[in-house]
């Protein structure tokens, strides 16, 4: 069980979370892997930050990009570079939890049918964990492609790659990752390789999402994932599906459970994406969701009811300040049920985050 892993980090301008995200990997029980940065051109002390841990510890590797390539695109050029038989990908300002690659690697090497590993995933909000989705899939142990697919498209299942180790061989032949999604091609890419590969899940968290304030998700509030980038993501999962029909890897009858999957009830997701959109108040988002639905969709009705809402006259204005104390009040109240339903993480968060930050005592962000 000496497998070679290459832990991915891509970074811009977050030498402190990066140092942490690092330590998070080198605190590693498993032993045998490499940590490769790539800086997107930040120009500031990163090179020096990274070159310090890497005179201590030559596992950790250093490229700078000569200019800003992007997020997407910087995942892609890593990705690419990657030569040992697994590796994961590591947000520079999120972290993974101890024994992590040691449970991968275990039940890789158990299930070599197992294309990649997904572990428990945990979002962390600076206070308490606000989302665990491993935990409500229902699946766990070698899942088969079709009832994965399932656990990852269904509405409230979404995760990121944080918590997976990935075989590099069944990504280069699934082709690899499509950054024109933008933030969904994570999700576009573990979708794609479930269609055509069994996965192992466990519901041990194995790492965890930082939702500080300049975190993409955090500071984006899901605008980049767009109506049409979205409808981009589902368009590219149903080609793979067809290909994967077409080349035998599955059934017809797992060709039609696939598609029902991500099409079932798209319609209904845009309309209530739009909502969740004025209530956040991205006017602007609405209106582009709402003529997705009209355009691509050809639900002119759902698309009229938006568009009222977001209108800037009096009804619109109402219906929009009554959706903002929707949202307040269910806030509220989620809030207090994640903090009882997730208490039980806060021990393995707070140890964790202590065993990575070092001498530096503010909290993450």
């Amino acid at each position: 069980m000496n497998e070679l892993i290459t832990t991915v980090i891509p970074t811009y301008r977050r030498p402190r979370l990066l140092v942490q995200a690092i330590r998070s990997v080198l605190n590693q029980s498993y032993p045998h892997f490499e940590v490769h940065v790539y800086d997107n051109a930040s120009g500031d002390d990163t090179s020096q930050v990274v070159a310090e841990i890497a005179e201590r510890d030559r596992r950790v590797k250093y490229h700078c990009h000569p200019e800003n390539i992007g997020l997407m695109q910087n995942f892609l050029f890593d990705i690419e570079e990657v030569s040992t038989p697994f590796f994961n990908l590591l947000s520079d300002d999120d972290y993974l939890l101890p024994g992590f690659f040691e449970t991968a690697i275990e039940e890789m090497t158990a299930h070599v049918n197992s294309g990649f590993f997904i572990g428990g995933l945990l979002f962390f909000d600076g206070r308490q964990v606000v989302a665990a989705p491993v935990e409500g899939w229902g699946v766990e142990g070698a899942v088969e492609s079709t009832r994965m697919f399932r656990a990852l498209l269904l509405p409230g299942g979404w995760t990121t790659w944080t918590s997976s180790l990935f075989r590099t061989e069944i990504v280069i032949n699934a082709g690899g990752l499509k950054p024109e999604l933008g933030y969904g091609g994570d999700l576009e890419l573990l979708g794609r390789l479930s269609i055509r590969n069994s996965v192992f899940v466990s519901r041990k968290p194995c790492a965890v999402i930082n939702l500080h304030h300049g975190s993409a998700s955090a500071a984006d509030c899901g605008q980049e994932y767009s109506a049409d980038k979205l409808l981009n993501l589902v368009e590219s999962l149903e080609h793979e599906i067809a290909r994967a029909e077409s080349d035998g890897v599955i059934s017809p009858n797992e060709t039609g459970a696939m598609r029902t999957i991500i099409r079932g009830g798209l319609e209904w997701r845009f309309f209530r994406r739009a909502f969740v959109s004025l209530a956040q108040g991205h006017r602007d988002s609405a209106l582009e969701t709402a003529q997705t639905l009209e355009a691509r969709c050809g639900r002119d009705e759902l698309a009229a009811v938006v568009r009222i809402a977001a209108s800037t006259g009096a009804i619109g204005f109402a219906i929009r300040a009554g959706l903002r104390s929707l949202r307040f009040a269910h806030g509220q109240v989620r809030r207090r049920a994640r903090q009882l339903r997730y208490e039980k993480f806060a021990d393995s968060v707070e140890f964790s985050y202590k065993s990575i930050e070092g001498e530096d005592r503010k909290p993450l962000g």
